[in-house]
């Protein structure tokens, strides 16, 4: 091996090295739990629902007793009822660290979405963003940024009555 292929070896090495050390300080501790929130309702935001799916824990659970799959048709269920998504803001109260989760509650909002009743359902979400929502990540494997979401909470969030998540796509209507 000649001594310029040495160089670039240990060039190249100590580059990994280094973009490593950065993503592991990145997505580290509270600083990983917040990106992995912003992340998530990003994915969120822009509809892609693989990516959402692929950051709630296969154990995740809530207090609607929804499942993985079931959180993942209900966020598609909201999202289908715009023509134009929603923006989500995001404004965190507080975060603390319960065993080996990160506990971030907050106040989410929406807005600028667009839709035949788009104005109605902001109006009535309006109603449960003054209380904080709670969302509880666990960093999953050896991989920096494998955050989680084990669950949601909010104090008075209610789904409707009868509400399954995913059969708004089974529903047609005959003409």
């Amino acid at each position: 091996m000649t001594r310029t292929r040495t160089y670039l070896l240990c060039l190249l090495i100590a580059t990994s090295v280094l973009i490593t050390v950065i993503q592991v300080i990145r997505w580290s501790g509270k600083s990983g739990a917040e990106r992995a929130q912003q992340e998530f309702l990003g994915h969120f935001t822009k509809r892609h629902w693989k990516k959402c799916h692929s950051m709630v824990a296969v154990n995740y659970s809530d207090t609607w007793h929804l499942e993985r799959k079931q959180l993942s048709l209900l966020m598609q269920d909201f999202s289908r009822q715009f023509i134009i998504a929603p923006r989500v803001g995001w404004q965190t109260i507080s975060m603390t660290k319960k065993n080996k989760s990160f506990e971030i509650k907050g106040i989410i909002s929406f807005g600028e979405g667009s839709g035949p009743a788009s104005g109605l359902i902001l109006s009535e979400i309006g109603s449960y963003t003054a209380e904080p929502f709670s969302f509880r990540w666990k960093h999953s494997s050896i991989m920096p940024w494998s955050w989680r979401l084990e669950s949601i909470e909010h104090p008075t969030l209610e789904l409707p009555s009868g509400y399954f998540p995913g059969r708004s796509r089974l529903l047609t209507v005959p003409f």
